[in-house]
């Protein structure tokens, strides 16, 4: 195996030459970030006939022969990565460093060996971890919480959020909720997080004080990287936003609609920039929230003209990110939306996932629904598990919010179960749940999340281009299975396959389980010995 850097004056790149079998392809490859690559995108097909994307790292191999290429250092630069085909075999990766400039030392990485790809990436994320100076992660007790966003959306009113924190507050069993974070919808545009829409009447320092005398903790959402044009603070400071070269902002499209679509990037270069949004996380913990939701924070890595030119988008990121943890030292700060190795060391817990939805799968949705759906259920939990291997070692890992409810909800039990099961194999399940108008049953099924945690969750096995159905890990110590139907009709698996004993209990379902296990399609089960 060789393995060269080349200079460029667009950044570095470096070429490994693998030596794979034929059959060798990609287990891995983490889109997180990729869309900002200047690399194909990965299409239907591509295995075995064209290049294949990655940002942080990629694995390939086949036959107990793996090898892993992966970046542990995120200071000034992304790196992304390709699998390289040539002739319908791999022959190499490819390693590229955009904002490494002529002269300066290449980002850190990593090539591994190994027989297993699910070890090679669980050394891969510890390497990076201790490189990024990850803190120790504490992760004894499943985390609870509530957040509105995926039963009102931006529709949300303050009178919708004092009825959820009445009924958060007076339904404490089975499920109860630790946070309760108020969502997108509150501020009068993106980039104003102090100032209130005319929906949301009363100040928000008297919601934090609502929530906590319910027992609870408050948490806000922001987007701290981000300001709309239409916001007071761009108009006021717009000489504050990272420039485009030719003497004014660089925008791109946010999801919110005119006026509040064109969003900037905050330079954090710049001094007053970053005091004021250290005065913002500085105001809202000082009326009495301690947990911060911090969305869209991949825009914060907007390429332009920053104050200081020996900033990259990457450093000039984790210097806001910095910013931000130490203005509020002891509160719980959450990444959405976010690069996963730039924000290592300086966030608690980072969304693993795309958005989730009241739907199973986009774009197939049923007939009494309001609308159609990119986002689902279904992508959230796959996407979820596929990064694995970084739960609890770069951060807590977030599977966005757990689906269990019956009401305002276009999935079945069964997908729900599915959803919960995200949940148990992370350890966090906050939720979007009416406590107020979820049946009980439902609500004994959110309860798991909050009860039930199995720990060094990983795929049993691995199919390239199937997700993977059937997980293993640790129950109370204990070896448990969990299994996901994800196909179009019923699913058989015989317990002796699965390296289980012939009589186990399913926990989603508290049910005995003998020698064989039937589930009808989009369902799951948890299973451990009896």
């Amino acid at each position: 195996m060789s393995y060269a850097w080349m200079t460029e004056m667009d950044g570095y790149r470096a070429r490994i030459a693998t030596d794979l079998p034929a059959g060798a392809v990609v287990y891995t490859n983490n889109m997180m970030m990729a869309a900002m690559s200047p690399l194909p995108a990965l299409t239907a097909g591509m295995q075995s006939w064209g290049d294949i994307p990655s940002s942080n790292v990629i694995v390939v191999g086949a036959d107990g022969h793996f090898v892993l290429a992966g970046a542990v250092t995120a200071f000034r630069s992304l790196t992304l990565l390709r699998a390289v085909y040539e002739n319908r075999r791999i022959t190499g990766i490819e390693i590229y460093q955009p904002d490494i400039r002529p002269g300066e030392a290449p980002e850190e990485t990593v090539i591994l060996e190994g027989t297993d790809w699910r070890e090679l990436l669980t050394r891969y994320a510890d390497i990076a971890a201790e490189k990024m100076g990850v803190p120790p992660i504490r992760a004894e007790k499943n985390m609870t919480g509530y957040c509105s966003w995926y039963y009102y959306y931006k529709d949300v009113t303050q009178a919708h959020m004092l009825e959820n924190i009445d009924a958060l507050a007076a339904n404490r069993s089975p499920y109860a909720a630790e946070y309760v974070q108020i969502d997108d919808g509150y501020q009068t545009f993106q980039g104003d997080w102090l100032d209130q829409c005319d929906s949301w009447p009363a100040p928000l320092r008297e919601m934090a004080e609502k929530i906590t005398s319910g027992g609870m903790k408050a948490g806000i959402w922001t987007m701290p990287t981000t300001a709309s044009t239409a916001s007071r603070v761009y108009r006021e400071h717009p000489d504050w936003f990272v420039g485009d070269g030719r003497g004014g902002t660089a925008v791109l499209p946010g999801w919110t609609p005119p006026p509040d679509n064109l969003w900037a990037c905050l330079d954090a270069t710049i001094p007053e920039a970053r005091e004021h949004i250290a005065k913002v996380f500085k105001t809202f913990r000082s009326w009495g929230f301690t947990y911060f939701k911090m969305d869209g924070l991949y825009f914060g890595l907007q390429k332009g003209v920053r104050r200081d030119p020996d900033a990259t988008a990457v450093s000039a990121y984790r210097l806001l990110l910095k910013t931000i943890r130490e203005a509020v030292p002891d509160a719980l700060i959450m990444a959405c939306s976010a690069p996963f190795l730039p924000s290592l060391g300086l966030v608690d817990n980072v969304r693993v996932s795309n958005d989730t939805s009241r739907y199973f799968r986009a774009g197939r949705v049923p007939a009494n629904a309001p609308h159609t759906c990119g986002c689902s259920i279904g992508d959230a939990f796959h996407i979820t598990m596929a990064n694995f291997w970084c739960f609890d070692r770069w951060f807590r890992a977030d599977p966005d919010v757990v689906m269990a409810r019956q009401d305002n909800a276009f999935y079945t039990r069964g997908q729900a179960k599915i959803s919960v099961l995200g949940g148990i194999m992370t350890g966090i399940s906050l939720t979007s749940d009416h406590l107020g108008t979820i049946s009980p049953e439902r609500n004994a099924l959110l309860a798991k999340a909050q009860n039930i945690r199995m720990r060094d969750a990983r795929p049993l096995n691995s199919i390239p281009n199937i997700w993977p159905m059937e997980f293993e890990g640790l129950i109370d110590g204990r070896r448990a299975v969990a299994l996901v139907n994800d196909t179009d009709g019923p699913k058989t698996w015989k317990l002796a396959d699965l390296g289980l004993p012939e009589h186990c209990y399913d926990l989603l379902d508290d049910r005995k389980v003998f020698s064989e296990l039937t589930m009808e399609h989009s369902d799951a089960a948890l299973l451990v010995a009896e």
